[in-house]
């Protein structure tokens, strides 16, 4: 239930604030409560990849990405994630976390989030990639971006997505997201990924 208070937070954010520029960093605030924490009594492990997630709304609402999904009816997956852990958050710590999209290509885009004490101390970073999807296939990140800042183009791969994404091929044995979708339509592509069809 907290976490959907929190995206109910984020949604409202959102709808009060001035939209931002997709590539500009969004700063979300959160508090360590008593149900975050793990047995050491520090924020557990898992509890990063759900504000990560709570982050990423506040991004897409801010940035009135989120207006595009609610208009064309997409449906938004996560495609990975990757995280490092730096220091420790204990209960009741207030921290931030900065999200910002560092880059996209055909289907994915890749983005940051930065957690940080309220000093500016990191306390983990976590790369995320993320797709839309309609009923009828995959939606292409550029359409997406079109209906908020038309023409705008994507940055290069940053050194660190482009590191992921070399250990990512390796760890699924070179039948990576990207692959796939070279080799198949956007729909027996989602079939393959998701099981629902031999290969």
């Amino acid at each position: 239930m907290n976490l959907y208070l929190r995206l109910l937070l984020a949604l409202l954010k959102g709808f009060r604030t001035k939209q931002k520029h997709p590539l500009e960093p969004i700063v979300s605030y959160f508090r360590v409560m008593p149900w975050d924490l793990d047995v050491l009594g520090h924020m557990n492990n898992g509890r990063y990849l759900q504000i990560s997630d709570v982050a990423r709304m506040d991004w897409m609402s801010q940035a009135r990405i989120l207006n595009a999904i609610l208009r064309n009816r997409w449906g938004a997956l996560l495609g990975g994630s990757l995280i490092r852990y730096s220091r420790a958050l204990k209960l009741w710590q207030k921290y931030r976390v900065v999200t910002r999209v560092t880059s996209w290509d055909e289907r994915w885009f890749f983005i940051e989030h930065r957690f940080e004490t309220m000093c500016g101390k990191e306390v983990a970073c976590c790369l995320t990639r993320a797709a839309l999807r309609s009923k009828k296939g995959w939606a292409g990140t550029q359409p997406i971006i079109d209906e908020v800042v038309p023409g705008l183009q994507s940055p290069a791969h940053c050194p660190k997505v482009s590191a992921w994404l070399n250990a990512d091929d390796t760890l699924v044995g070179q039948q990576s997201f990207s692959h796939v979708a070279e080799r198949h339509s956007q729909a027996a592509a989602f079939d393959y990924l998701t099981g629902n069809q031999p290969r």
